[in-house]
Formats: structure tokens, sequence, C-alpha cells
């Protein structure tokens, strides 16, 4: 990587992770230019379901050298979370880098190591290029809504969505809808269309651990499962320290003890029993599956039986429903996929599709394609923060084309993402993500990108603190107020 050669820098995406990038990079003495399809910053944040919003408290996801309003109420609306993300966009300057309604074609590099970014114009109609030193990919791990492809779509008489489309439950007033899904955005569409449709059922392939807000409705969860403590207590990291390899080795039973009296716990939060919702997975491996605190009030709908369910997968549409793998037929008005998103890498290069695999692509650091010269990704950890994540990947780049510190040569990358890759697939579940999940590790995670940016990890004033306080954005503030262009 030429850093010394590097001035121009094409960053695409002005979601969460983009703007913080041409923010930062911007503040180093970077020449940023912005490319983004939509037409208003904060990426997944411009446009959801019903009642879509944070699913965690506000201070875990706001940038942290730019604390989220204190008017703002503790879980905030995806509307009130896109209006936090535009002022920081605007104070800080990102907005005039920004072309809107644009959407990348091709990345092609030329020999010199640049990149030439073809992109369409969607208001003139024009396709155009632009060549840039460096290019930072953070169109993020969400980008297009996934509806899978199953038999007998096409003569299914009702309506089918994807989650994100779900705007008003007048939509589905006194009709039959199924909602697909386990995860947040699919527990909270059926927890609103059960107060407008005739009859809502969910299918489901299996449950997940629910992650209640306050433990105990007493104690916010931060307090106990973003600490360092509990983070020793995860299936350990890629690399553990001795301290918490010696806790794992000796006292299995405190380590597994702390997981089940967080399901005990939960248990007694949720009725997951009497719904059959009970999740298989210990909550410890399940954890690394999403992102995952529901309404309390979807539960009760679903022990009422106002909320129907099906642990089942559809096997195919009909005209008038849908049939399930375990042979029941559904009739219904209404499908709607609360599926996720999948990412659209449509436009880079053959060596970054080649490197695709079930569970994803893999990079050094969650950053850097080692065949991809003078290119970086940022975004695609996801951890409880995710604001938090990708501002700290920016200031690693940052630090990185400073010349503060080299990257590890090809073979050395190569072989830490194949170690990355045999700690993940030992112990996470298989989903298609794999590849950029972190989650409650983030801490640990967080720790190597100062340590690369030769950073005191440690942001706690003492050891007590440092291991039974929680971490959250606010503790990394000084690190990216220190960069600023000299």
């Amino acid at each position: 990587m030429k850093n010394s050669t590097i001035r121009t820098i094409g960053i695409i995406g002005a979601g969460v992770a983009g703007i913080g990038a041409a923010r930062l990079l911007g503040q180093a003495g970077f020449d940023c230019e912005v490319f983004e399809k939509g037409d208003q910053v904060g990426g997944v944040w411009t446009a959801g379901y019903h009642t879509f919003g944070l699913q965690t408290p506000k201070s875990l996801y706001e940038v942290p050298d730019y604390p989220i309003p204190d008017h703002y109420p503790r879980v905030p609306s995806g509307a009130e979370l896109q209006a936090y993300f535009e002022n920081y966009a605007k104070d800080y300057k990102v907005y005039e880098k920004i072309r809107f309604n644009t959407e990348i074609n091709r990345l092609e590099q030329h020999k010199n190591g640049s990149w030439l970014v073809q992109y369409n114009d969607n208001k003139s109609g024009l396709s155009e290029k632009k060549q840039f030193d460096f290019v930072v990919v953070a169109s993020g791990i969400y980008f297009d809504p996934y509806i899978p492809e199953l038999s007998g779509q096409k003569k299914f008489a009702g309506q089918i969505l994807h989650s994100s489309e779900y705007r008003t439950p007048s939509s589905v007033t006194g009709r039959k809808v199924v909602v697909v899904g386990f995860g947040k955005s699919a527990l909270d569409v059926a927890g609103d269309v059960a107060k407008f449709a005739k009859e809502v059922t969910l299918v489901y392939r299996k449950a997940h651990w629910p992650i209640p807000m306050d433990v105990l409705d007493i104690l916010d969860v931060r307090r106990i499962y973003l600490t360092r403590l509990a983070c020793a207590l995860l299936p350990l990291y890629q690399r553990p320290g001795k301290w918490i390899k010696a806790l794992h080795k000796t006292c299995p039973w405190l380590v597994s003890g702390f997981w089940r009296l967080t399901e005990s716990i939960i248990k007694f939060q949720y009725p997951l029993k009497p719904c059959g919702v009970l999740p298989d997975e210990r909550i410890e491996i399940d954890i690394f599956n999403l992102d995952f605190l529901p309404r309390k009030e979807v539960y009760q709908l679903i022990k009422q039986g106002i909320i129907k369910t099906q642990r089942s997968q559809i096997k195919a549409f009909t005209k008038t429903g849908i049939e399930l793998e375990n042979g029941s037929h559904l009739d219904c008005d209404v499908v709607i996929f609360g599926t996720g998103y999948k990412s659209n890498y449509s436009f880079l290069p053959e060596s970054f599709k080649k490197s695709q695999e079930a569970d994803g692509v893999y990079l050094y650091r969650h950053i850097i394609h080692p065949d991809l010269t003078n290119m970086a990704f940022i975004g695609r950890a996801a951890t409880f923060s995710n604001s938090l994540t990708s501002h700290l990947a920016s200031a690693w780049l940052v630090h990185l084309l400073k010349g503060k510190f080299q990257l590890p040569d090809h073979e050395q990358m190569l072989a830490e993402i194949e170690a990355i890759k045999q700690w993940k697939r030992g112990f996470m579940p298989a989903i298609s993500s794999r590849a950029t999940v972190i989650k409650l590790h983030m801490v640990h995670f967080h720790d190597e990108l100062l340590r690369d940016m030769a950073i005191n990890p440690y942001r706690k004033k003492n050891p007590f603190l440092e291991w039974f306080s929680d971490y959250r954005p606010a503790d990394y503030r000084e690190v990216l107020s220190e960069i600023t262009d000299h």
C-alpha cells in the first residue's frame, strides 16, 4: 500500500460507516468524495417497517465524540436516528462531499494501484467515471432486502412483502397475514400487525434467545453483558489472554454457570416455554446469530394465541397461501418476510467475488482484502455497537494511510484470515454473514484495532472499572478527537 501517494479517496455508501469514514479521512487531510445510491444519509435508517428503530439503548449506537441528544428516548426510532446521522454529516461538513442518487457500476484498478470508479447518475441518467488513489467500500452488511425465491410465488394471489416495505398497519386490516422469520424485524412486524389483521401466523425455522433491555426489569443489560468480565466468559476469543484461558480451564463451572443463570433469568422474564419458542442452542452460542432485544409484548401475544406459530419453512406458495415443509397449509392474504438483508458487491472485482464463501467474505481485521490493494472495507464487522466499530475501523485506516503502522505481508494476512475462519467456524452458528460476526466479542476486537494503532486499549480509570463497568462509545472519544490534519 503506497501510503505516500494516496491523496484522493472515493467512498461508496453514505450510511453510518460511510459518513464516519468521510469525516475522519477528511479530517486527516485526504480529499474524499462519497457516492450514495439514495437521496439521504443514514443507510438502513432511511427507510424501514412501521415502528422500526433501534433495539439497544441509544448510548450504544452514538458516535463516540458526538452524543445522541438528551431529549431522544432511551430507544430511538429509525426516523430519529436518521436525523441524528444527518446532523452529524452536516456538522462535520460531510454533506458537501456526497453525490446522492449515484449508483456504482464497476470498480477497475489501474496498474499504478489507483481505482477508476464507474457510476450512474440516477437523476440525469448519465454514466460517468472518476479516478481515485484509494477506495473505501462502506455499503455495509445490510444492503438489499432478502426474500428467498420459492416455488409458486407467481401463482400466489396475495401480496408478498419484505419487512422493510411494511409501512402502516392499515394495509393489513382484516387480512390473514403470515410473517416469516424470528429476528427483531419479524417479531416487531408480527406484534404490530396482530393489532389489525384478521389472523397472524409466525413461521420460523428456529427460535432465538431474547435479550432483555433490563435484566429482571431492574438492571440495564449493558451493565452486565458489555463488561470485560462478561466478554471473558464467552467462548474463547481467537487469541485469548492468559488470564482468560486459565479461567476457562480451571473454572468451567463458573463460565457455564454464568450462562445457565442468564438463561434462567430470561425464561423468568419471557414465557418461552409456554409459547413453545424455547431455543435449542445455548445462549452463549445463539447470541452470535443476531442482535435480538425484542419487545416483550410479542411473547404475550403468542402465549394468548393472538399470534399463532409454526416452526417450519415455506415449501411452496399456492394460489391461496403457503405450503409448509411440515405438511401444513396456511391460507393467507399477505406474506411478510422478516428475513434480513444481503450484501451486494456486484461492482467489485472478480478477486473479491471469488473469495465469497457460504458464510461470507473474510477480511484481515474485517477491513482489508489481501488481494485488493488501495482498498478498504468499513462496516463489515457486526457488533452490538456498529457505529462505534465502524468509526474505530476508520480511525485504524487513517493510521494505516498515514504510515503509523504497516500491514503484514500478503501471506501473513492470508494466514491470519484462515485463523479467524477456523475460530469462527469452530463455534459460531453457520449463518451466511458469519464472516462479519463479532457481536459481544467487540471489546476484544476493538482492543486489536487500538493495539495496531499503538493506543492503549484499556479505556477505564482503574482495574475494577476496567473489568466490571460496561464499555460504551464514549470510552473511545479521545481516539477520534486525536485525528486532525496537521
